[in-house]
């Protein structure tokens, strides 16, 4: 009896695949659905049809505080990068906010800091990506200000024309 017993299972699986065939023998039938550009592929004949979309909807998302928080801390600074400027003053308050002003006057530049380095200031223009951008630039501003330099700093993101 015990030797007759695998071969009564073995049988009986042969018989059970046999009739999940059908009568055109196949073994499964593979269909794909395309809607819009999502491919859904099955291997029964039986498909549930992808819902369509009708109109409009809210996206609603619940977040913690924190990240809330961040993200409007985030979104009212300026992005800065790691970048170079010219600088063509370095000294007392006085002097250096006369420097600013003159440089706007003859210059017409926009993005002209005065910045504090205790106990002096330092007045400095652009905002260079790269050391051979600043270099191009420090050709002009020598012939006026012969002690500028170029100085690394983290300068504001420049505008995409």
């Amino acid at each position: 009896m015990i030797k007759f017993l695998p071969l009564l299972v073995c049988l009986l699986f042969a018989i059970d695949s046999k009739a999940q065939r059908g009568k055109n023998n196949s073994a499964h039938i593979t269909d794909t659905i395309v809607s819009d550009s999502t491919t859904v592929e099955a291997t029964t004949c039986y498909l549930i049809p992808l819902p369509e979309k009708i109109g409009s909807g809210d996206l609603v998302m619940n977040m913690d505080s924190a990240i809330t928080s961040l993200y409007l801390k985030s979104a009212n600074q300026e992005p800065v990068i790691n970048g170079f400027r010219i600088q063509i003053y370095f000294g007392d308050l006085e002097s250096a906010r006369s420097v600013r002003a003159k440089c706007r006057k003859t210059m017409n530049h926009k993005r002209i800091y005065l910045e504090s380095i205790t106990p002096n200031y330092s007045v400095a223009i652009g905002d260079f990506r790269d050391r051979w951008e600043a270099e191009i630039a420090l050709s002009e501003y020598v012939k006026t200000y012969q002690d500028a330099l170029i100085i690394p700093s983290e300068i504001k993101l420049p505008k995409l024309d």
